[in-house]
């Protein structure tokens, strides 16, 4: 799983780098279900999250509704769906949480179980954490 991130990281370079890297084609966000299949993949996520000993306590005081809104949105967009995210930016969200490197890998690791409990194809795996991979600057304390 750590390779698969890493790999994922170096295509988000290569990817932003394309003058379309703002947004997918709706196909993409179809090939993960649409609005209805993102919901169950961001579900499974959040209660594998919730329950992994490495990132769980992040999220002790989180509002989980909220959450999985949010993600479900910021996800549908990456995806190039009909959604805009509205959320807090990856930096003043987690500012003071103390994330580092390993907690946003689990959260990674996490998020492609859920993908692929949903038999989202790899390669569409890959392209959602292509365009997650970035914000690990915003996110994570060095």
């Amino acid at each position: 799983m750590k390779h698969l991130f890493r790999l994922a990281m170096l295509a988000s370079l290569v990817l932003s780098s394309a003058p379309h890297a703002a947004r997918a084609d709706d196909a993409m966000f179809q090939a993960f279900g649409g609005t209805p299949g993102l919901t169950h993949i961001v579900d499974d996520f959040v209660a594998t999250v919730l329950v992994d000993p490495r990132i769980k306590d992040f999220f002790a005081k989180a509002d989980i509704p909220r959450l999985k809104a949010q993600l479900v949105s910021q996800f549908c967009q990456l995806l190039g769906g009909p959604c805009s995210y509205t959320g807090a930016d990856m930096a003043q969200a987690h500012r003071g949480m103390g994330v580092h490197d390993v907690h946003f890998n689990a959260l990674a690791e996490d998020l492609q179980l859920a993908m692929d409990r949903a038999g989202v194809a790899f390669a569409k795996q890959n392209y959602l954490v292509a365009r997650l991979a970035p914000m690990e600057k915003q996110i994570s304390v060095k």
